[in-house]
């Protein structure tokens, strides 16, 4: 059936502001497959067995601040842990980026985590401002990059001013088949939990301690949306920090109190990795 002028007009329109995903003819073809993420106790979390492809991923942190020992509260999700560790990952094999919002990357720290640095490009835009920020990683997914980690501060800008590049980059994914994958707190701004195809919440269960250091971050991970599968999946992971002779890594827990959601955790009481909790944001 042939389409009106007024109706194609309408229709552009709310792909230009919405996305091309947003609203498209039932025939059109659609973007499928995952990027495997070689950890096991993710590819089996998600449907698929790994991140979508040429859709929005985000890792939301659920997890309150505990406080250190100056009562400065310290991020303790894993989130930003989880998305350098994946970002490590895809490093080694391809092109990626990580947009640096809060400005806090440490190179050394990734190439602890087994990155490739020669195939990482970090991207600081001025004053850490979002909305440069996402239109920087739409250049470079349109570019040809296929794998895009975005970190969020803990206090993102208004969503109004990055909604509009939020929106470009999420089109940009998804016609050339990119993974874009976001670091955020909770609660996610509006835009970007529209974007979301996949939404995988990162709270914290306790720290993991040896020989009175923190050696890792134990967190329960939950799918609380999909469009590419069913919400609901939850397992458990231990966010393993770098040691020496070891990269860090992460690896599948037992889930022993599937309901469970912790408060903030207790600060180590000795040790040197008091000062790690920083990382696992």
């Amino acid at each position: 059936m042939a389409t009106s002028s007024s109706l194609a007009e309408a229709i552009s329109a709310l792909q230009r502001r919405y996305g091309a995903a947003a609203v498209r003819r039932g025939g059109d073809p659609v973007p499928a497959g995952v990027w495997a993420t070689g950890l096991p106790v993710l590819d089996r979390l998600l449907d698929g067995g790994g991140l979508p492809l040429g859709r929005v991923a985000v890792l939301a942190g659920q997890g309150a601040a505990s406080r250190g020992a100056d009562g400065a509260a310290l991020a303790a999700s894993g989130r930003l842990t989880l998305l350098q560790a994946l970002l490590a990952i895809a490093s080694r094999s391809m092109q990626v980026a990580y947009v640096d919002l809060p400005g806090t990357l440490d190179a050394g720290y990734l190439a602890d985590l087994g990155a490739d640095l020669h195939s990482c490009l970090v991207v600081r835009p001025p004053r850490g401002a979002a909305g440069p920020g996402l239109a920087l990683a739409r250049t470079l997914v349109r570019a040809g990059v296929p794998w895009v980690g975005i970190a969020l501060g803990p206090r993102p800008a208004r969503a109004q001013t990055w909604e509009h590049p939020l929106t470009a980059l999420a089109e940009a994914a998804w016609s050339t088949r990119a993974v874009v994958c976001f670091s955020a707190p909770a609660p996610l701004a509006a835009p970007l939990a529209y974007a979301s195809s996949l939404t995988l919440g990162c709270a914290p269960l306790a720290w993991q301690e040896a020989h009175g250091d923190v050696v890792g971050l134990r967190v329960r991970l939950d799918v609380l949306k999909s469009k590419v599968g069913a919400p609901g999946a939850s397992s458990a992971a231990l966010l393993r920090y770098p040691r020496p002779h070891a990269v860090g890594d992460v690896v599948g827990l037992p889930m022993l109190l599937p309901e469970a959601r912790p408060a903030a955790l207790p600060q180590p009481a000795t040790g040197r990795g008091a000062q790690l909790p920083a990382l696992a944001g």
